[in-house]
């Protein structure tokens, strides 16, 4: 099937990642996509694997998790139409933090690190452009941490001395 040019002309630039961009620069991010149809129960990605694309949610419904230790898996958010997952892999080329497992069937377009590559040769301003946006949803993300951990922080007992999460401390 192929991709609606037209319907992602219209719905790219209303997510954060995309907006600013000029219609030459939609029209290049659209070449660049790629779409895949998930059932429920899919894994879009799996935590601890090697990523090489963020995913962006045009229809259906994914579910967030975390498997620890024990093997429990924990779900953490749900992500909808107009959300993206999976932009830690192309900043910081570590292994998937979680998995995405569909839970309705989901239209998903890809944007690869390559596609990233690409147009930073290609198109410096529009690669630009859509890492300053992912940068402020990043920051947005993390100040929405911050809060939850906030909220947590509060609930633990005031003459306990320790934190939630320990920062890695570098000696000099």
């Amino acid at each position: 099937m192929a991709k609606d040019t037209q319907d992602l002309r219209t719905w790219l630039p209303t997510i954060a990642l995309f907006g600013g961009l000029e219609e030459p620069a939609l029209k290049r991010v659209i070449t660049m996509l790629g779409e895949h149809h998930f059932e429920p129960g899919s894994e879009v990605c799996k935590q601890g694997e090697a990523g090489r694309a963020m995913f962006l949610v045009r229809h259906g419904e994914v579910v967030v998790c975390r498997d620890d230790e024990s093997g429990a898996r924990r779900k953490f958010i749900r992500m909808g139409s107009g959300e993206f997952f999976g932009e830690m892999t192309l900043i910081d080329i570590q292994k998937r933090s979680a998995t995405v497992v569909v839970e309705k069937p989901s239209l998903v377009y890809s944007l690869g690190n390559r596609d990233l590559y690409n147009l930073y040769q290609e198109d410096p301003a529009t690669y630009v452009m859509i890492l300053q946006n992912l940068c402020r949803e990043l920051s947005r993300r993390l100040r929405v941490t911050n809060n939850r951990l906030q909220t947590l922080a509060s609930e633990v007992d005031d003459e306990d001395e320790r934190t939630l999460i320990r920062p890695s401390v570098k000696k000099l």
